[in-house]
This record gives structure tokens, C-alpha cells and sequence, in this order.
């Protein structure tokens, strides 16, 4: 590409040449301008070229030995359910639905967000609004107590 480039503008000189212009006139200064630009523009993406290549070898290298630390990892858990460890606490998530005053979609959140201590918004995907905020300002959704409220009525 970029030699193909080079060519062109090897070409465009040697038009502008036979144009026989004043060498100081402007008509002149304008195109030895743009063909100086031009150059420059196709040293620019050569540099960007090798630039790429040069990335492009070391994503590969990078990305062939990552595959083969990953072949090692795996050799000695063929046997192991690798599935086991990914969901083990997936069943011990609860989960809290809210309606959504503007839309009414349910929106589902961790139960975590109402016991949380930094503020958090939760917002409706479908509309952006917001639906619940762990602030105090917003009421607990139905049938949720904050821990501290449980732990209270189990001390009495």
C-alpha cells in the first residue's frame, strides 16, 4: 500500500514538473505544497503500519502463551467439575423486585443494596428512573427489613 502510494506521488511530481510553472509563483507553492503533504501523510501511515504489525506479533505471542499456561492449568482437572466453583453461591443470592412507577417494569437487584452502607440508586434499565435509593428516603420494597431491624427484633 504504502509503496503504491509513493508512486503516485512520485507521479503527481513529475506532472507538477511538466507543468512548467513559475517556480515562485503560487500556483506552484500550492502544489509542491500538497505533494510535500501528501508525503509526509504516507511516512505517517507506514510508521502506523509497522506500528500495527509490530502489535499484532506481540498479541499473538502474548495470546500463545497464555493459551499454553491455560493448557497446563487444565491438564491435571480433567476430572474436576469446573462448574462446581462458579456457582456454588448463586443459590444464596437474594434478590429484590421493585416495580417501576413511570414504566412498570420489575426490576431485580441484589438484596445486598438495602443493607449496604454507601448510597446507591437503583435505576430502570427501560427508562432510567430511579426506583430505589438505600438512603432511607425511598420505602423498603415490600416485605424487605433492613438487617440491623431483624437483628433488633431477635435481641428482644
Amino acid at each position: 500500500m504504502v509503496d503504491d502510494l509513493r508512486e503516485k506521488i512520485a507521479y503527481l511530481q513529475g506532472l507538477a514538473e511538466g507543468l512548467k510553472l513559475e517556480e515562485g509563483s503560487d500556483e506552484a507553492k500550492i502544489i509542491k505544497q500538497i505533494i510535500d503533504v501528501l508525503a509526509d501523510l504516507t511516512d505517517e501511515v507506514e510508521e502506523l503500519q509497522v506500528a500495527v504489525e509490530d502489535l499484532e506479533d506481540y498479541l499473538d505471542e502474548e495470546l500463545f502463551v497464555e493459551e499454553e499456561e491455560d493448557e497446563e492449568e487444565c491438564e491435571g482437572d480433567e476430572f474436576e467439575d469446573e462448574d462446581d466453583d462458579v456457582y456454588d453461591n448463586a443459590d444464596d443470592i437474594d434478590y429484590v423486585e421493585v416495580e417501576c412507577p413511570q414504566c412498570h417494569d420489575i426490576i431485580c437487584f441484589e438484596s445486598d443494596i438495602v443493607d449496604d452502607e454507601d448510597v446507591i440508586e437503583v435505576t430502570c434499565p427501560n427508562c432510567n428512573k430511579v426506583v430505589y435509593v438505600n438512603d432511607g428516603s425511598m420505602p423498603l420494597p415490600k416485605g424487605w427489613k433492613k438487617k440491623e431491624e431483624d437483628r433488633e427484633q431477635e435481641d428482644l
